[in-house]
């Protein structure tokens, strides 16, 4: 989303948020081993790609600071070896912006939220993935999708795609907590045109969502939960809701738990907004869709890395983005 916007959306947020988090909190210090890993700025989502043999991360990188050059790309980084590419992006319209933010993967294709022009214009973008490559299939637009932030697909190749809020950008929603966010539905018809509805609302700021077969998970930022929807030929029925997880961003699957973290000091997540040096504390919670249950995996207090918003478990290492600066963490457990 425009980042500028969120700054303003979190000023409101924060003045209505308690410092505390039922989860069972690991202790930051002293804290595991961690790497910092290089990429391009803003590396905001992440996704693992198995598919082909060798593990790796595919990575959405976009600049977000004013003092950052412009730049957007799906960068690949492979644990075994360390290696790092920049996807090879082929066969795009011409004049196509690319600005990433959440990602997903299903099988060998790549759905990318790309925020092409604010406040307007945030289409859906389809790849495939060749190895090192991207190749364009198809752009989704629709003016209901507003403010998207992140995406999944569902069991009949469907998407879900959640905006996290009801104009983008307002304050006044994230300080009066309208709850005007919603859940958008894209389905292809055969003829191959895409139609988009609201399958489900009154949402506080909803920026992490997947999906565990029928059900799909929604976070919400602002109201410290996750919504449970069952999917149903009708749209999405509430199953439940995992309450406590605060300040959740982006969501991830690990051996059918769910992986995300947590932006748990909103005033100090604001400093880092607007200063790279003002640290922004981390906390990555592995929940239990089942029971709620929930247990702080990692945390610290922004100085090793700040205003995280995606992570994944690959072999014994979390592996964690962030917002703004341009390095992912590889954690050991």
């Amino acid at each position: 989303m425009n980042f500028r916007s969120k700054i303003a959306a979190w000023i409101g947020l924060a003045a209505l948020i308690a410092a505390f988090t039922q989860c069972r909190q690991i202790p930051a210090s002293p804290g595991p081993a961690t790497e910092r890993i290089s990429v391009g700025p803003g590396p905001e989502d992440m996704v693992s790609d198995t598919l082909k043999g060798e593990i790796r991360l595919l990575v959405s990188c976009s600049s977000r600071r004013d003092s950052q050059e412009s730049y957007g790309e799906v960068v690949a980084y492979y644990p075994g070896t360390g290696v790092m590419r920049s996807m090879i992006r082929m066969e795009e319209p011409p004049g196509i912006v690319f600005r990433p933010h959440g990602i997903y993967l299903d099988g060998e294709r790549l759905y990318v939220i790309s925020h092409e022009e604010e406040p307007h214009d945030h289409p859906v973008l389809i790849y495939e993935v060749h190895g090192d490559a991207l190749l364009f299939q198809e752009m989704i637009r629709s003016p209901m999708l507003h403010s998207p932030n992140a995406l999944v697909t569902g069991p009949q190749k469907e998407i879900y795609v959640v905006n996290d809020s009801g104009k983008r950008g307002s304050i006044l929603e994230k300080a009066l907590r309208l709850k005007r966010a919603n859940v958008i539905r894209l389905d292809k018809a055969p003829g191959g045109t895409w139609s988009a509805r609201e399958v489900a609302g009154n949402l506080g700021y909803p920026a992490g969502i997947n999906r565990i077969g029928n059900r799909l998970y929604v976070g919400d930022a602002v109201l410290h939960r996750i919504h449970v929807y069952t999917i149903s030929e009708q749209g999405l029925e509430p199953f439940s809701e995992i309450r406590d997880v605060k300040g959740v961003d982006n969501l991830r699957i690990h051996n059918g738990q769910l992986l995300a973290p947590g932006h748990v000091k909103p005033f100090k997540f604001i400093g880092h907004v607007n200063n790279p040096e003002k640290h922004s504390p981390v906390e990555v919670f592995l929940i239990d869709p089942q029971t709620g249950g929930c247990t702080t995996l990692y945390a610290n207090d922004g100085s090793i890395i700040s205003a995280a918003s995606s992570a994944i478990i690959l072999g014994g290492s979390l592996y964690i983005c962030q917002v703004f600066e341009p390095y992912l963490l590889r954690v050991t457990l």
